[in-house]
């Protein structure tokens, strides 16, 4: 399972656009997937997924971690907001 994750996270990462050095992304939250990870509509209607910095919240199967999810939930979503992205993770996932 581990391999085919990364080879997906591999063909994902050549198909995505590189990030430049802090680059911002303006739009509106329109799903939270966990307790620290959110998909944001940008201005121009393309759908990107982010890992926010800094915050390590439980998966949603583990302890709490619908509770995470319903707490980033209250504070982001529906609300317009700018993520700086810095980099991707091995997912593919813009981080910022």
């Amino acid at each position: 399972m581990k391999q085919s994750l990364w080879v997906f996270a591999i063909v994902v990462g050549t198909l995505l656009p590189a990030v430049s050095a802090a680059e911002d992304f303006v739009g509106r939250i329109v799903g939270v997937v966990d307790g620290d990870t959110v998909d944001l509509l940008t201005d121009d209607k393309t759908l990107l997924r982010f890992r926010l910095s800094g915050i390590d919240a439980p998966e949603k199967r583990q302890a709490f971690g619908n509770v995470a999810k319903h707490g980033l939930s209250e504070l982001a979503f529906n609300r317009r907001g700018t993520i700086v992205a810095h980099k991707r993770d091995r997912y593919g996932r813009l981080v910022g």
